[in-house]
């Protein structure tokens, strides 16, 4: 039986919160459609999900909801003959316990950076192959014992084959800290060296089925993996998405990966999302 709620306002104003967050990304994306280049848009997927364990019993415990909130802001666009853009970034990732009588968030991960963007070839279904490169900084939010963070660079490589299967190679490198002590801990248990990412989609990407995997050094499971199939259901709007998530490992929690025994995150999840107009920024790690 589940617990009774004995807070109500404070759950409404976490609900209304999540759905602002939410809506305030579709304008951006509208932006997309109507001015080419807009100065404020979607970077990376946005997308609210929840969904139940496949390692544990299903309940109000171990059932979650996750979102994300990414948006991109381009500081400078068509540098000299080169056509690269630099941009500022924002993306936060949340794990929310909604369905605990206290509905308590598991975790935040804030995610700020500069990049720089260049496409190097298009093709008639869109760019063929691009680079992604960047600055970027993730903080759990935490000071004291709680805090952990990592300050990495890294430079991703797309390419895109036939307009229909597109191919990333992540590459990264920097600190980490727990506790303010620094430590590469971090990146073996949590954030990895490299990431590789797959998709196929249909070339109007009213389909797409992805997956990406982050090698992993000083844990029990070979890497953490990522897949998704999203569907856009209307035909005439280009920025909603269908989605359904799987997740296995211990990444989505900067707080327990530093830890030796937590839970394995061995999730599905189902829900809506935003698309990037990028497929480079769409498998961004």
């Amino acid at each position: 039986m589940r617990p009774k709620v004995t807070n109500f306002g404070n759950i409404m104003k976490k609900r209304i919160l999540l759905l602002i967050l939410i809506l305030v990304t579709f304008p951006a994306v509208r932006i997309v459609a109507q001015v080419p280049e807009p100065l404020v848009t979607v970077f990376k997927e946005n997308y609210a999900t929840t969904g139940i364990p496949l390692n544990a019993r299903p309940n109000w415990d171990t059932n979650d909801l996750t979102f994300q909130v990414s948006l991109r802001y381009n500081v400078f666009q068509d540098i000299g003959d080169e056509d690269w853009t630099v941009f500022l970034g924002y993306t936060q990732f949340s794990v929310w316990d909604v369905y605990r009588a206290s509905n308590p968030f598991r975790c935040n991960t804030y995610m700020p950076g500069i990049y720089a963007y260049h496409p190097f070839a298009t093709d008639r279904y869109g760019i063929v192959n691009d680079i992604l490169m960047g600055l970027e900084h993730r903080s759990n939010g935490y000071a004291g014992e709680k805090s952990r963070s990592i300050d990495c660079a890294f430079v991703t490589y797309t390419h895109t084959f036939g307009g229909c299967f597109t191919a990333q190679l992540t590459g990264r490198f920097g600190i980490g800290s727990i506790y303010n002590t620094f430590s590469l801990e971090m990146f073996n248990r949590y954030q990895g060296y490299c990431n590789v990412g797959l998709c196929y989609h249909t070339r109007d990407r009213r389909f797409m089925a992805s997956a990406s995997a982050t090698p992993l050094f000083q844990r029990d499971i070979p890497a953490n993996v990522s897949a998704e199939i999203a569907w856009r259901p209307m035909q005439a709007t280009d920025w909603l998405y269908l989605v359904a998530r799987y997740h296995y490992g211990y990444d989505e929690d900067q707080l327990d990966c530093a830890n030796p025994d937590v839970f394995l995150k061995h999730m599905v999840r189902f829900g809506i999302a935003v698309q990037p107009a990028k497929m480079s920024h769409k498998l961004c790690f």
